[in-house]
């Protein structure tokens, strides 16, 4: 592969986190909603609503459970535009969402999901890491990877329609896609000369 600038892998991973439409009900399945929600401000009349489409379009890393969605709203172009921080007790970050409301219709606009299990994260920046491109591609003292959760609709673009794990080093400008059921790196950037 070429060398890409550090602008590049930033705007590959942008792709990779930003996607709109809804979480699949394979990833979500028919568990009980388990959290509490919060609104930043004063709800919205419909607030019980949104909420129940919220329950549907957002699920946590498998392992992992919501303990509490914050929900801030704003006003833009005659739609009602929603921010969703949901955090877990197991994870170390949170997964953040963006929606707009709009004639009782949600939509998801992106989504950068970094609630993952510490044991999960650890194990996706060794499979990456033990990938030769990556490898080959890491300097000494290439910082902490950020590793955050691909959702299906967007990783079916680079590979197939399943959850994957990205794993960047920013500092290096290298990224590898992670499949956790397999145990493999599915695609890099950044890596070669």
């Amino acid at each position: 592969m070429k060398k890409i600038s550090t602008l590049t892998v930033i705007m590959i991973s942008t792709a990779l986190i930003i996607g709109a439409g809804c979480i699949t009900d394979t990833e979500i399945g028919n568990k009980a909603r388990s959290y509490t929600v919060a609104w930043a401000d004063a709800p919205p009349v419909d607030h019980t609503a949104i909420e129940t489409k919220l329950s549907r379009q957002i699920a946590p890393y498998s392992g992992a459970a919501y303990d509490n969605v914050t929900v801030s709203v704003f006003e833009k172009d005659d739609a009602m535009h929603l921010r969703v921080s949901a955090t877990s007790s197991a994870c170390r970050y949170p997964d953040l969402y963006d929606f707009t409301y709009q004639n009782r219709e949600l939509v998801r606009t992106g989504y950068l999901l970094e609630a993952i299990p510490e044991i999960t994260r650890h194990d996706a920046v060794e499979i990456a890491m033990q990938n030769p491109e990556i490898a080959g591609a890491l300097p000494g003292g290439s910082g902490v990877p950020t590793v955050k959760r691909i959702l299906p609709e967007t990783s079916e673009k680079f590979y197939a329609t399943k959850t994957l794990l990205s794993v960047t080093w920013a500092d290096a400008s290298v990224s590898a896609l992670v499949d956790m059921d397999t145990g493999s790196v599915v695609e890099t950037w950044g890596v070669g000369g």
